[in-house]
């Protein structure tokens, strides 16, 4: 029966492979678990983490029935991030091309209601992968752009800010099938698309008929930043929000939410 670890470091890497030099697929967070796909080697632990593959260095977890797993010397655990004045240290990338897959930057709530989602999908066989989640509004500009004053076809009807996306409040699934993403609805992979609505629906989630990947926590834009998400929230959803809307102010554009300190939750 496979394990379930605990990540005991503040953040740490699930590399595509058994070495530091090898891309990350996600950054665990202190107290989230991953499953244990196999035996440790060399120090990496073979997991599996919203149903992406990969390996954890061992150190930095622990199972949940107590057993550690195999010690050995520490890596690199997580590359430094851009630190953001007045707040935590929080990664998010200048380059509008670059797309971000980390749950851990999602709202708890939407967030774990990804998680059931995901975990009903792979229940039934179908493929579906966490593609794309939080998103900075310079990459939601960048991609309003496509198929307006940049060439390609239109790939979104949202501008900085009218993306849940911004919000940590939306995601876009989609299908991995033999190594690769694909966007095909061809014989079977239609009923996969077909079948992820009502899946979403399952958990308490919102799909748009017009943009089959993606899936959203069901409540208006004016509400994201409402006494009901924020008293819910954690540290990590906070800070990657309130640095994205500080970066986006501070480079002259208007919109974004204008968090106050008295707006964190109190620790408990």
């Amino acid at each position: 029966m496979p394990s379930t670890y605990e990540v005991t470091a503040t953040a740490l890497n699930l590399r595509a492979a058994p070495h530091t030099g090898a891309s990350v697929l996600a950054v665990l967070r202190r107290g989230q678990t991953c499953v244990g796909s196999g035996a440790a080697a060399g120090g990496w632990l073979p997991v599996s983490y919203l149903q992406q593959s990969g390996h954890v260095w061992a150190d930095y977890v622990r199972a949940v029935d107590g057993v550690p797993a195999p010690s050995n010397p520490p890596p690199v655990v997580a590359p430094a991030p851009t630190p953001v004045a007045g707040g935590s240290w929080v990664p998010l990338p200048s380059n509008p091309q670059t797309r971000l897959s980390d749950p851990a930057q999602l709202h708890p709530k939407f967030r774990e209601a990804l998680v059931n989602l995901l975990a009903k999908a792979a229940a039934e066989g179908r493929p579906f992968r966490l593609f794309e989640a939080f998103r900075t509004p310079e990459r939601q500009a960048w991609l309003y752009e496509q198929g307006r004053t940049r060439p390609g076809g239109i790939v979104t009807k949202a501008k900085p800010w009218q993306s849940f996306h911004q919000f940590g409040l939306g995601a876009d699934l989609v299908l991995f099938v033999n190594g690769q993403w694909t966007w095909s609805d061809a014989g079977v992979l239609g009923e996969h698309w077909r079948r992820l609505p009502k899946l979403a629906a399952e958990v308490g989630l919102r799909s748009l008929s017009w943009e089959a990947p993606h899936v959203e926590w069901p409540v208006n834009l004016s509400e994201a930043v409402g006494a009901d998400l924020l008293g819910s929230a954690d540290n990590t959803w906070i800070d990657t929000l309130s640095s994205a809307s500080a970066r986006w102010r501070a480079s002259g554009h208007s919109g974004g939410p204008d968090l106050q300190p008295a707006q964190r939750p109190e620790l408990a």
